[in-house]
């Protein structure tokens, strides 16, 4: 005869389990998704400055940069 009370533990122990792994997931996926918007915001910044400074540059090519 089965012992389902056994049968119930065991399954009830790997649901928390997999409940825990996923919502670790969760907060890691979220951790990373912020990381990227703040990265490509920074990234973006840095495009704006870039452009900003060739725009603005007096147009001096006849002197080296060295």
């Amino acid at each position: 005869m089965p012992d389902y009370k056994s049968m119930y533990y065991h399954l009830a122990g790997r649901m928390a389990t997999s409940i825990e792994v996923l919502e670790m997931t969760v907060q890691t996926l979220e951790g990373t998704t912020v990381a990227l918007a703040e990265l490509t915001e920074k990234l973006k910044q840095a495009q704006l400055v870039t452009e900003e400074m060739f725009i603005s540059d007096d147009g001096d090519d006849a002197q080296p940069i060295f």
